[in-house]
């Protein structure tokens, strides 16, 4: 078994001290509302910006808000990054990434975009996904009345997040349209699989993230097994070729790891160039625990110093 980090196993404790009810036994709305009281926890004390802005641009089904984070230094027109939050396509917010975001603004020099897609079962595949690739579209077009160079725009987003990243720079690519300079993807979700050695192996709630939480994410955001196989919806499943610059993690006691080394492989057979990475002793969830976990910072440093080489 791998050895967790001492920081990683402290805060593992602590969960298990609070024995907090999982995701999967709440109804969805519930569930985010618990998700934002308990990443309350790791936004507090979050760092400063120059600027932070609140945005609302039409979307595909109605107003659609962004949060643009300005570190100091940027320019008038500067390089971005669009983020996209975790939370199993169910759950999670602007609020709950929003340390994540100030840190990786901080650590690159980049302003960050991060985007309020819609969440299931309310808005089930692809909603969610247009949401963002019509963000991208609109940086592209109008980006510069915001201060971002609609030339030097990347994409990043842990787990859920992550495979939208990915699944956005797809459906561009199959449409012919401007790909996002650079991707980098924290412990995304690849494919429906469930039984994989390590959703056995880490699987069973001793690791932040469980399989019978991830079946909760997937009956909502698919609820038909039959439409899971969808390259967009499960990008392992994908042709990668012609994708941008790429950086891939993996945490090691993930249940999601498998995938992640899966796809890892497909994307070097596509000769996509890849910075793959696979975080040792930790657990999915640990981009966002910089305030118990210091390998935290230097996982968004690694992020931030990807984009920042590659946004162009």
């Amino acid at each position: 078994m791998p050895r967790l980090d001492p920081a990683m196993a402290e805060i593992l404790a602590m969960l298990e001290r609070r024995a907090l009810p999982p995701y999967e036994t709440m109804p969805p709305a519930t569930a985010r509302a618990e998700c934002e009281v308990r990443n309350a926890f790791w936004n507090a004390d979050p760092p400063s910006l120059a600027e932070i802005e609140d945005v609302t641009i039409e979307g595909p089904r109605g107003p659609l808000h962004l949060r643009l984070y300005v570190p100091e230094g940027a320019g008038e027109l500067s390089p971005a990054v669009v983020y996209l939050h975790g939370g199993g396509w169910v759950i999670g917010s602007l609020d709950t990434h929003d340390h994540v975001c100030r840190r990786l603004a901080r650590s690159s020099g980049l302003k960050v975009v991060s985007v309020a897609y819609g969440l299931a079962p309310e808005h089930p595949f692809p909603q969610g996904l247009a949401d963002i690739v019509h963000t991208l579209r609109w940086l592209y077009e109008h980006g510069a009345s915001e201060g971002v160079d609609p030339a030097r725009i990347a994409i990043a987003g842990d787990s859920a997040g992550a495979n939208l990243a990915l699944a956005a720079c797809l459906r561009l690519r199959d449409a012919g349209e401007p790909l996002p300079r650079s991707a980098a993807l924290v412990y995304g979700v690849w494919s429906p699989d469930l039984d994989s050695p390590s959703h056995a192996a880490f699987g069973d709630g001793r690791y932040f993230l469980s399989t019978a939480t991830m079946a909760w994410f997937w009956d909502h955001y698919v609820p038909e097994p039959s439409g899971r196989g969808d390259p967009l919806v499960s990008p392992l499943f994908a042709d990668l070729r012609g994708l941008p610059p790429i950086y891939l993690s993996a945490a090691e006691l993930d249940p999601l790891r498998d995938d992640s080394e899966r796809l890892a492989r497909r994307l070097i057979e596509a000769g996509v160039d890849l910075d793959w990475r696979l975080w040792r002793g930790v657990t999915h969830g640990c981009f966002q625990m910089s305030r118990m976990l210091p390998r935290a910072e230097l996982f968004i440093a690694e992020v931030a110093g990807f984009l920042a080489r590659n946004v162009g």
